[in-house]
């Protein structure tokens, strides 16, 4: 159950899969239509640089949007960070978890809560360049068969200066979604393109994000099967790197379960996970049966090449329960 968030600005009432809660709203604001972008922004203690992506949001060349920001029970001033943009523009909507669901939850609370024919997710210590949501919706509208489309990334330090790292994205054209497939079930570099604009009646297809970590790998799996991934050539994302970064939590799986599922305590087996997920897509997808055997067998490939990396989680998991 999420807590109720009182504020002298009108507040609508909403119903979803975690219980009733509030959205702090614009006093102004004034739903008559539905608008063309929803912008999911979940965050957890995010003050530090909060201000910095927010701005960048607002600042966007294509205004039709409605931002959602939905505080997973932040112990910072996110919070008052948030609501002082609600009273600044009506476009901004806040929600506060009464606790933390961890990552994945507060994320997919954010695209059930969302209205427009188009969704995006952004994370609350990256910059968007103006012109990031034109340019991808523009893709998107020239593509009607495309479900997702994203820009090029540049990386930045914890004070704006930027870093030498590559990321060769997911440009995903092919016409044949096992191939569009095969490539993100072999992938193990960065999904900044899982931050670009989706066509929300395609996300609803899907089982939304897995709560392990590399389960956004799966959802890109199932959205890839949907359509085309189109890559703009532009650099309109700014990804940030520090300390703080879940990016930076890697080997710390204590660390990694607490930000991904909300729980300190529990056996995590995150490399099966995300194979069971490719499975399970798999298997339920609507292509026919030649078609489900060569994601199967992809699957079964890449399970194969990361024999090692599997079997060393299953022995350190299987060391944890002994103890």
């Amino acid at each position: 159950m999420t807590r109720l968030v009182q504020s002298p600005a009108a507040t609508t009432r909403h119903r979803s899969v975690v219980g009733s809660f509030s959205l702090v709203d614009h006093p102004r604001r004034a739903r008559t239509r539905r608008v063309k972008v929803s912008i999911g922004l979940p965050v957890y203690n995010g003050e530090c640089f909060l201000d910095a992506t927010l701005e960048s949001l607002l600042a966007q060349t294509f205004d039709d949007f409605e931002l959602i920001i939905s505080d997973n029970a932040s112990t910072d001033r996110t919070g008052e960070i948030a609501q002082r943009f609600v009273a600044r523009d009506a476009r901004v909507r806040y929600h506060r978890n009464s606790r933390n669901l961890g990552h994945a939850a507060n994320y997919n609370g954010l695209a059930r809560m969302a209205d427009g024919d188009f969704f995006k997710w952004a994370t609350a210590d990256d910059v968007c360049r103006p012109k990031f949501l034109e340019c991808c919706i523009a893709a998107l509208e020239r593509s009607p068969d495309a479900v997702l489309a994203y820009p090029r990334t540049q990386f930045i330090d914890q004070t704006d200066n930027p870093l030498d790292i590559q990321d060769p994205g997911f440009p995903l054209y092919w016409p044949r979604a096992v191939d569009r497939w095969s490539f993100v079930v072999a992938a193990e570099h960065w999904v900044n393109a899982i931050l670009g604009v989706i066509r929300r009646s395609s996300l609803l297809r899907t089982g939304f994000l897995p709560s392990y970590r590399g389960g956004d790998y799966v959802l890109l799996g199932e959205l890839s099967l949907l359509g085309r991934f189109i890559e703009v050539p532009d650099v309109l994302f700014l990804r940030r790197i520090h300390p703080a970064a879940s990016s930076q939590m890697k080997g710390d799986e204590r660390r990694l379960l607490k930000f991904v599922t909300g729980r300190s305590e529990g056996i995590t087996l995150p490399e099966w996970q995300r194979v069971g997920g490719h499975l399970s897509t798999a298997v339920r997808s609507e292509l026919q049966w030649r078609d489900k055997v060569a994601l199967v067998g992809a699957v079964a490939w890449q399970a194969f090449r990361r024999r090692e990396r599997l079997l060393g989680e299953a022995t350190r998991a299987l060391g944890r329960t002994r103890r």
